[in-house]
């Protein structure tokens, strides 16, 4: 190994030639990172395997836990063109796996979501949806079904029963559930691939006597998994309704039967951690997922797609959207491969961030998702990667 270049924007390039026994492929591109003994190199590689696209940030709710009611940004909607463009940039991966049409919008509201969800099958992997039930009518179910999806995600809780009432949707609870029974007898015409139906729960105070009916909801939609997720507050008010440690755990039935065309199998329940641990994880990173803004901005993590405050065990913190490229300028391969974004994932993967949430000084760093090694930002108190706070 005696030819290692260096370019102006830190890239080592390995040399093309065969060097017998070496891991990595002539020619393979890395990323320099420096530290105070010596440097270290990442494999600079198109292997991305996730994509969450936020195809609108409207919705058809208002749900008083949900951060459009405290972000500092107008919400909109991708256009035809960028969406394109995020495709044709997602070819460039070959081992992509999955594409979800989600975010902090409802699908759905999307005039052009059935070309949208034709185009995005061109990838040839799998296709997840997410939406809160309202609008998923017999010509959405089939637009769905017309495509390579096998995974639609459900929100459907006490927030999402009272954000019914305040719109004034006549039944909405009764219309969702009705909605996904129709979805589900659907799918099963569709032979050789099969529709996995999920079910999103948040979990709060208000809402706990609610947990152990999951069950027999899920099985009333033929729902195969449900998610529990805690409260992630956004005002003081909501810091109450959180579920802490002095509540009891929470202990739920967790299995129950699922028809799949013409067998049965078992639903499962996954439950969130209760309290902040040493376990840290970001699944974002771990399964090498991309998020894509509707406005085409690029960024590794749905919490750092947008601006806007919350509150960890009673401290606020202000978020910045953190965004590493916009395919409206740059294809997805070089925002993937650039030398920031190659950085932020290995110092993600080693959780190289500062002990925050039990510090016990009084600085200003997390208020403004900061710390005191000078991670901007900074993911040392996220309850993501705690799991206590879940994402579908």
């Amino acid at each position: 190994m005696s030819e290692l270049t260096v370019d102006t924007e830190h890239r080592l390039t390995w040399p093309a030639r065969d060097y017998a026994g070496m891991p990595f492929q002539p020619g393979t591109r890395f990323i320099t990172e420096s530290f105070e003994d010596g440097v270290r190199l990442h494999v600079a590689q198109l292997d991305a395997r996730q994509a969450y696209l936020e195809v609108t940030a409207r919705c058809n709710l208002s749900c008083s836990v949900c951060v459009r009611q405290v972000w500092r940004e107008a919400p909109g909607e991708m256009t035809w063109e960028t969406f394109q463009a995020v495709i044709e940039g997602l070819r460039a991966f070959s081992q992509l796996e999955r594409v979800t049409l989600g975010g902090y919008g409802e699908p759905p509201v999307h005039p052009r979501l059935p070309e949208m969800l034709e185009l995005a099958s061109t990838l040839g992997g799998l296709l997840t949806v997410t939406t809160n039930g309202l609008l998923l009518d017999e010509e959405v179910a089939n637009h769905i079904l017309k495509s390579r999806a096998d995974w639609v995600m459900l929100s459907l809780d006490a927030v999402h029963t009272q954000a019914h009432t305040q719109a004034r949707v006549p039944a909405g609870v009764e219309r969702v559930v009705a909605n996904a029974q129709r979805l589900s007898r659907l799918a099963d015409r569709r032979r050789g691939f099969p529709l996995n139906l999920g079910m999103a729960f948040v979990a709060t105070r208000c809402s706990r006597d609610q947990l152990p009916l999951l069950r027999e909801l899920a099985r009333d939609v033929n729902a195969s998994s449900v998610l529990v997720s805690n409260l992630l507050p956004y005002t003081p008010a909501m810091c109450e309704e959180i579920l802490d440690n002095s509540d009891e755990p929470l202990a739920l039935p967790m299995n129950w039967p699922v028809k799949d065309n013409d067998q049965i199998t078992w639903g499962r329940m996954d439950l969130p951690r209760m309290k902040w641990g040493a376990w840290q994880q970001c699944r974002f990173v771990l399964h090498r997922a991309l998020v894509v803004g509707w406005d085409g901005g690029v960024s590794p993590r749905y919490p750092l797609m947008h601006s806007y405050p919350y509150y960890i065990y009673g401290r606020l913190k202000n978020v910045s959207r953190y965004v590493l490229g916009n395919v409206q300028q740059q294809s997805l391969a070089d925002i993937w491969t650039s030398a920031e974004y190659v950085r932020f994932r290995a110092k993600v993967r080693d959780f190289r961030f500062m002990w925050c949430v039990d510090c016990g000084l009084a600085c200003d760093c997390a208020e403004r998702n900061e710390d005191c090694l000078g991670n901007v930002p900074s993911c040392a108190d996220c309850l993501c990667a705690q799991g206590i706070i879940r994402c579908p």
